[in-house]
């Protein structure tokens, strides 16, 4: 077995021994000041009038930034040169690009939504095929909260491809329910008690009057539209109450809500008989 002479093994490593420790040092310290640094932009989000969207957006994208330049400034203390990091990226730039081409798309167009504001932190939207309200806008996807409780992670690309419905931007919307009535109704005692109902509703909206009107004439009945603007906040409680108060007011009224049904006439032919 060889003889190991400590003292000039300890001789030899030790300053590389101390670049490591420093190197470990940087990189913790650097760690808790990006996370530091993180968690002061969202607080100063909260307490100015600076958008929410953007800010958490802004937040994610300084601690990215800084944690990038923590790692290089810690690889640099142990001696790896910087200039050879940023030549071998280069290098190897086609084939990361490539591998991360689904990544960087994500990235672009969370900086589309940010900047253009296609939607904001607590809208409700429909998009990529999911809908519900905006929890965080990340730097490549957004979260969703839908109606029953469910947390959806839909990529920022995703959105951006697709068409997006923002039903947050306007503070009214229009509430229609349509109704099928009987052929042989009274369409002015039709038109008469919808209306009532919608007069004595408080949450119904003045301006735009709202209105009853023939939509269709289908094949078991007469299709009634029954149309009123209501602030945002009321529009599923108004919409389904209304369902229900149209039920009971048409039945009061005399007014039938047919079945499907089709008149199907016989014709016989006496030459084949």
């Amino acid at each position: 077995m060889p003889n190991i002479d400590i003292a000039e093994l300890i001789r030899k490593t030790a300053p590389y021994s101390v670049k490591i420790i420093i190197a470990i040092v940087i990189f913790a310290a650097g760690y808790l000041f990006a996370k530091l640094i993180k968690a002061l932009v969202k607080k100063a989000v909260k307490m100015g009038k600076t958008e929410p969207t953007v800010g958490l957006f802004v937040a994610n994208l300084v601690y990215a930034v800084i944690l990038a330049v923590v790692l290089a400034a810690a690889l640099g203390e142990v001696g790896v040169q910087t200039a050879s990091i940023v030549a071998v990226i280069g290098a190897a730039g086609l084939a990361v690009g490539l591998a991360l081409q689904g990544s960087l798309s994500n990235l672009a167009s969370g900086l589309i939504i940010v900047m253009q504001r296609l939607f904001l932190v607590g809208d409700y939207i429909e998009g990529g095929g999911v809908g519900g309200t905006v929890q965080e806008i990340r730097l490549f996807s957004t979260v969703l909260k839908t109606f029953d409780g469910r947390r959806v992670i839909v990529p920022n690309a995703k959105l951006t491809n697709d068409s997006i419905v923002n039903y947050s931007v306007y503070p009214t919307r229009r509430v229609e329910v349509v109704v099928s009535v009987d052929y042989a109704s009274d369409l002015a005692l039709v038109r008469q008690t919808a209306l009532s109902i919608l007069e004595g509703d408080e949450r119904i909206l003045p301006d735009p009057a709202p209105a009853v009107v023939v939509k269709n004439l289908g094949e078991s009945g007469i299709d009634i539209a029954i149309r009123a603007w209501v602030k945002r906040e009321n529009y599923w409680n108004v919409f389904f109450e209304l369902q229900e108060s149209v039920k009971n007011q048409f039945d009061a009224a005399g007014i039938t809500i047919p079945f499907p049904q089709r008149v199907v006439h016989l014709r016989r032919d006496d030459s084949q008989a």
